[in-house]
């Protein structure tokens, strides 16, 4: 890398921050809709149990997401996110999603 790649490199590491931040805002939104919906979810959409196991799941997301975000601020440079360590909090979303779905069926 030559003197001449310093700019490339941390627009790149500017754009990698900006779409992790996004990624994590997205997060936080799911995760809080989860919430709201498990609030008012009939026991006939979701067990009481099952739906006391959901909001643990969603508060260990919010936990990882307030972590990444931490790391984030003490690091000096731009980080990544493996996408081992994604794939769980995507499949949390796409619960709620689900969730979401099945008390919209459960309404009508």
């Amino acid at each position: 890398m030559t003197a001449g790649d310093a700019p490339l490199k941390q627009d790149a590491g500017a754009l990698m921050e900006s779409l992790l931040i996004s990624l994590l805002d997205d997060f936080d939104h799911w995760f809080q809709r989860g919430e709201q919906l498990l609030q008012d979810c009939p026991a006939s959409v979701l067990s009481h149990d099952n739906q006391c196991a959901f909001r643990e799941r969603l508060l260990e997301g919010q936990r990882a997401v307030a972590a990444t975000r931490a790391l984030m601020k003490a690091s000096s440079q731009p980080m990544t996110v493996s996408m081992e360590a994604m794939t769980p909090l995507h499949g949390l979303v796409t619960e709620v999603w689900g969730l979401a779905a099945r008390i919209g069926r459960a309404s009508s």
